[in-house]
């Protein structure tokens, strides 16, 4: 298999060899000028993404391996962030984004902002836990190609990979936090990796900016738990914004503390997805949306990129005629619209409330209406790289259908919980929640 194809393993390796090391690692996208490896370095990215979708669970499990060499740190972040984002014990979805009300949100907003009546939205038992690992604990595909252990005196984590698209992961912390997820991503689904290197020009070409998305489970099913300790909180804030960089909303804690210590899922519909590449944080940034389906293995992928058109793409899967299909919408032929939008004070930025994607493309046309329902800020604010950065998890509910050219439709689905991500820079830096 080659360098830019589709791979468990993890890719740091390879990528401290060429960067690093001077050897030729076989990049698409090399760096033009020896003395700025260094600099290319401290811009590499890898992260690991698994998202689960389900009443008990709605959020991500989320692995990035970021400045892996630690350069420049007196501005940046290095080693491994693991997050784990979400909103636990959520309200029954709306039937579809039609029945949704029209904004957003959670509590933490203020009196200019709309505020929706329906239950998801509101007073929400959310958490956002991050920890960062020094590269030093971190041991990559370690027994096992795509394995990882690390391990400090506040956290343990191991990740094995069965292949590209099953995963088993354990974490646990000191104060008596605990995740177990089993993703199993649904056969013949796979998406074809895609690279994107029309980043950054002039700089990008100096540093050899690259991204590649590789997906090799656009459709899962997912089962896990997460337990909660008697002192798993005690140290996070409670709202996102502050100082901390994690925290669980007074609405978890009051679960928590009334004896609901354990959020359990089974056969939850998820999502996976490994990508890396060389792009100072900076200039990165997407709108990301995917809506899985596991019990039809259909799936719907929208990916875009900052200053990219190779990286701006949606991508879906049905069944038809007893077989598995796919089709890439490349970007000339997607319209993408955010149809309703707020300005949100604990991010610094405008982001969604409704999208509307429209694509044609090879005799094919499908039509996208998602709605964000609620969203969970990852924010941090220690180190000027990436304090002025953020990435709003969202989560929400979606329909979609696929036609032919003849107005025939192959595959509908409708009121489907989805997830997704807005990130990007900003130049306000965050407000505490309210």
């Amino acid at each position: 298999m080659n360098e830019v194809g589709s791979s468990q393993r993890w890719r740091w390796p390879r990528y401290r060899d060429s960067l690093i090391r001077g050897a030729d690692g076989g990049w698409p996208v090399p760096v033009d000028h020896p003395r700025l490896r260094g600099l290319a370095a401290a811009a590499l990215i890898e992260w690991r993404y698994f998202a689960v979708l389900s009443p008990a669970f709605h959020g991500l499990v989320g692995l990035a391996l970021v400045n892996p060499e630690r350069r420049f740190a007196a501005v940046a972040e290095g080693g491994l962030l693991v997050i784990v984002a979400g909103v636990l014990g959520r309200a029954p979805m709306p039937d579809g984004p039609s029945d949704a009300s029209p904004a957003l949100v959670s509590t933490d907003l203020g009196p200019a902002d709309r505020v929706s009546e329906n239950p998801v939205s509101t007073g929400q038992a959310e958490l956002c836990w991050m920890h960062l690992f020094s590269p030093e604990v971190c041991l990559f595909d370690g027994p096992a190609p795509g394995a990882l252990e690390a391990e400090d005196r506040r956290c343990r984590l191991s990740l094995r990979q069965t292949n590209a698209a099953q995963a088993e992961l354990r974490l646990e912390t000191a104060n008596g936090l605990q995740l177990d997820l089993v993703h199993q991503g649904v056969s013949d689904t796979q998406l074809a990796p895609v690279l994107g290197s029309d980043l950054d020009a002039p700089l990008g070409r100096l540093l050899g900016s690259h991204w590649l998305v590789d997906c090799p489970s656009p459709v899962a099913r997912c089962d896990g738990a997460i337990e909660f300790g008697a002192d798993s909180l005690t140290s996070l804030a409670t709202a996102a914004g502050g100082v901390a960089d994690s925290y669980a909303s007074p609405a978890l804690r009051a679960r928590v503390e009334n004896g609901e210590q354990i959020f359990r899922w089974q056969a939850a519909d998820g999502y996976a997805e490994h990508s890396f590449g060389v792009r100072p944080l900076p200039l990165h940034g997407w709108d990301f949306l995917f809506v899985p389906k596991a019990a039809t293995g259909e799936t719907l992928v929208l990916q875009t990129y900052r200053g990219s058109r190779q990286l701006r793409y949606l991508e879906v899967c049905w069944q038809q005629d007893g077989a598995p299909r796919h089709h890439r919408f490349a970007a000339d032929s997607i319209r993408l619209d955010w149809s309703e939008r707020t300005f949100d004070p604990v991010l610094g930025a405008w982001r969604p409330l409704r999208r509307t994607i429209e694509a044609r493309d090879a005799g094919l046309q499908v039509r996208v209406e998602n709605r964000v329902l609620h969203r969970i800020p990852l924010l941090r604010r220690h180190q000027l790289a990436v304090r002025h950065f953020f990435i709003s998890e969202e989560i929400g509910v979606a329909d979609w259908r696929l036609e032919d050219v003849h107005g025939r439709c192959l595959a509908e689905v409708r009121g489907q919980p989805c997830g997704g991500e807005l990130a990007h820079f900003r130049l306000r830096a965050p407000r505490r929640s309210v």
